[in-house]
């Protein structure tokens, strides 16, 4: 909508946390109308690249204030207090699964942590338990765009909505959604603009790659990496036949496993950190209130109820006459007396 009608751009170069704070006010305000609450306490748990932590600070103290002063909403000033606000790097949350996972052999190995998104990339090592690295970089799959649309040369914008999923459809094999965004007329000028597209789709992804995995070399040496971010799937392929070849164990996503119930919006394995991250808050949360939860925190699938046996058609029977059942109603009632209440005729009456 902000792009549609405002003209409003990615703002792909700002910090994060610049914009954060209407979009968490708006999701504070969504939460409370979906849980109809009017008064409530707010914890708040945020993930932000490993270079912007700090920033973390500022905003949750300007949140605080916002709250506190209320926030004007479409059902009107919404004011609450916020009672707790955590900062975590991305990727936390995989990195501590991971860590659960191996359990005390995680202290006796370096494990990276490869993050990848749209806008950076973000590195973290984990060494003999504890994180000893963090940095991130702007190569997201906003640095490919921007480098496909430089290549191909025909008068793309790297703002066109269409770019990124004509790129991850293409990367996956289907090149249709790539001729879609030439701007020819005639038939053999688009077919030609496609074979370009397909050209440089390849060169950007192995220049990707390459700038990626000299920037990692660069920071550190480890055992372990492990992988995650919608990035990180674009080059699935050329990334682990990269460690496999320095022996180097790659594990996708840190082995989350998000449940089916969950994922409505189909966003796979985007949830991963998210969600692991949402899980270790409230169980750090349960364990300050002393709190015993009763129901699990991760949704159970909802059994299919037993479909019940379809009734059988009765067997059609005769009609008997009205004088049989009437006749059959009194024979069958309990000490039927047949002569009770029979009153002979008299002559004469």
């Amino acid at each position: 909508m902000a792009k549609s009608i405002f003209a409003g751009t990615s703002a792909i170069r700002d910090l994060k946390y610049r914009y954060a704070l209407p979009k968490l006010a708006a999701l504070i305000w969504l939460a409370c109308c979906h849980f109809k609450l009017q008064q409530a306490d707010i914890f708040l748990h945020l993930l932000l690249p490993s270079g912007e932590s700090k920033d973390g600070d500022r905003l949750g103290k300007q949140l605080s204030a916002a709250l506190k002063q209320g926030i004007t909403t479409p059902t009107g000033r919404l004011k609450l207090r916020q009672r707790n606000f955590y900062v975590s790097n991305e990727g936390s949350g995989i990195l501590s699964y991971r860590c659960h996972t191996l359990g005390d052999a995680h202290c006796h190995q370096s494990i990276a942590m490869l993050m990848l998104g749209y806008r950076n990339a973000s590195f973290t090592l984990i060494e003999r338990g504890n994180q000893s690295k963090a940095e991130s970089t702007d190569l997201g799959m906003n640095w490919l765009v921007e480098r496909f649309v430089n290549h191909t040369a025909v008068g793309l914008s790297k703002d066109d909505s269409r770019l990124t999923s004509a790129l991850v459809l293409a990367a996956a094999g289907e090149f249709d959604a790539l001729r879609s965004l030439s701007r020819k007329t005639k038939s053999n000028e688009v077919e030609s603009d496609l074979t370009n597209f397909q050209a440089s789709l390849d060169l950007v992804r192995r220049e990707y790659c390459r700038a990626l995995l000299r920037w990692i070399r660069n920071i550190a040496v480890f055992d372990e990496v492990l992988i995650c971010g919608g990035t990180g799937e674009f080059v699935h392929k050329e990334l682990t036949e990269y460690f496999t070849q320095e022996q180097i164990p790659v594990v996708w996503n840190g082995g989350v496993k998000i449940p089916a119930t969950l994922d409505t919006k189909n966003l796979g394995n985007r949830l991963a950190d998210v969600w692991v991250s949402h899980l270790n808050h409230i169980e750090m949360l349960d364990a300050n209130f002393v709190y015993s939860r009763s129901s699990p925190l991760v949704p159970q699938p909802v059994a299919k109820p037993e479909s019940l046996p379809e009734p059988q058609p009765k067997p059609e029977t005769q009609l008997k006459p009205e004088s049989e059942v009437k006749k059959t109603l009194l024979d069958t009632r309990p000490n039927h007396d047949p002569w009770k209440n029979f009153l002979p005729m008299k002559e004469g009456i």
